[in-house]
């Protein structure tokens, strides 16, 4: 696979130079998960991050009630999106998991070498952090109305 021409794909890379892209490329990982296998569990420590490249996966929260646990898809994410950003936002566990809903491919990023070359390269930390803000934004308008329809529902009952 050519990493680099993938993530020239992705279309808040376009800003970035060849040099940090390069980079990039260097520090990923490609793996594979079989449709119905975790990449990343809630709870788990969060040293990796990782950019979907082909195939589906669904983000999973696991919400213990005492008596029982239940997992809810919060959302399910394709092809140049990321996720597993925990441990790129400080948090020391993932605060949720990753199954695959299709066969996929993804790449894998070591938090720590990227928190590095961050460090060395700040315009890559700038496009990467404010992808991951986008991320987080655009996946809570999706659970803000996920609640209001949820609310909707109840209200004409």
């Amino acid at each position: 696979m050519d990493v680099k021409a993938f993530l020239k794909t992705i279309p808040e890379f376009e800003q970035l130079p060849d040099a940090g892209i390069d980079l990039l490329a260097r520090l990923a990982k490609v793996g594979d998960a079989k449709a119905g296998s975790m990449v990343d569990v809630q709870g788990e420590p969060a040293n990796k991050f990782y950019i979907l490249v082909g195939g589906r996966l669904g983000v999973v929260l696991e919400l213990d009630f005492g008596v029982t646990k239940k997992n809810y898809m919060v959302t399910s994410i394709g092809p140049g999106q990321m996720f597993a950003y925990s441990g790129l936002v400080g948090n020391p566990h993932y605060t949720a998991g990753s199954r695959a809903l299709t066969n996929s491919t993804y790449l894998e990023f070591d938090v720590e070498k990227l928190n590095t070359a961050f460090n060395n390269e700040p315009q890559l930390g700038y496009v990467m952090m404010k992808m991951v803000a986008q991320t987080i934004a655009s996946r809570l308008r999706a659970m803000q109305l996920q609640l209001a329809q949820q609310y909707a529902v109840s209200e004409a009952e």
